[in-house]
């Protein structure tokens, strides 16, 4: 969507006096406007009020992908970018489309065939989406897997190699081919093994998850559908699992 889309307008300074009540255009006005702007297979599959006053929501569906557009109440205008609300900083469009991409009960069940290992075998099953090359992955790993190999949750890893990480997806593959888990990971273990089912597990993965709107790592999906792209610190996965502080406690 970012590669298609770039900002037409600045909704706020072109139209200063939003209507608190405004209502919204109706979705075959939105799906003219959308076509003619963009270009593309682009469908307009729902249209409602945003929390801000004013600004409508148009959810399109671009390559299986959920994503968000926004428009006045009148249709005349078509705004896209990121809405942070100033008080907690959360970005409510980011938010948004994690909820409208929701994993759900047959997404997670077919995520089990594309693990392509497992860290611990108790608590809640958080499924990890991550490339050996990946800084930042390193720092979640960090955090996540101790806390498998302690009992508290149990990870599933899903190798997801970024393109522009050379080697990686053969890293990847070599990990699943030669078996090599948690340490292959960590130690980006390449070997030529290339093996068609690691290969078919690899694009698999990516395929799905892409179909999903997950485009980056790390990320993790939890038990409810949810999922979080960033590093998560230790107490912010505490809370979106339901582990309590005196448990985790007693665990260290």
């Amino acid at each position: 969507m970012k590669k298609i889309i770039s900002l037409l307008v600045t909704f706020f300074l072109a139209v200063p006096a939003l209507s608190m009540a405004a209502s919204c255009p109706g979705k075959g006005l939105v799906q003219d406007a959308v076509k003619r702007i963009f270009r593309r297979d682009i469908k307009v599959v729902k249209i409602k009020p945003s929390q801000i006053p004013g600004l409508c929501q148009a959810q399109v569906k671009l390559q299986g992908q959920n994503r968000l557009l926004y428009t006045d109440s009148k249709g005349k205008f078509l705004v896209t970018g990121q809405i942070f609300r100033i008080a907690d900083g959360v970005n409510i469009t980011r938010e948004t489309i994690h909820d409208l991409n929701r994993f759900t009960a047959a997404d997670l069940d077919a995520l089990k065939g594309l693990t392509a290992f497992t860290v611990g075998d108790k608590g809640p099953v958080v499924y990890f989406v991550t490339d050996p090359q990946c800084p930042y992955c390193k720092k979640a790993e960090a955090i996540l897997i101790p806390m498998a190999e302690q009992g508290e949750l149990q990870v599933r890893v899903l190798l997801f190699p970024l393109p522009f990480h050379k080697g990686a997806k053969q890293e990847c593959i070599s990990i699943i081919c030669d078996n090599k888990g948690i340490e292959g990971l960590r130690d980006r273990y390449k070997s030529d093994n290339q093996c068609e089912a690691g290969k078919k597990k690899v694009k698999a993965t990516l395929d799905f998850l892409h179909k999903k709107g997950i485009s980056g790592t790390p990320t993790y999906i939890f038990p409810d559908g949810r999922y979080h792209s960033g590093v998560l610190r230790k107490d912010s996965l505490e809370k979106r699992l339901g582990l309590n502080q005196s448990t985790s406690k007693t665990n260290n």
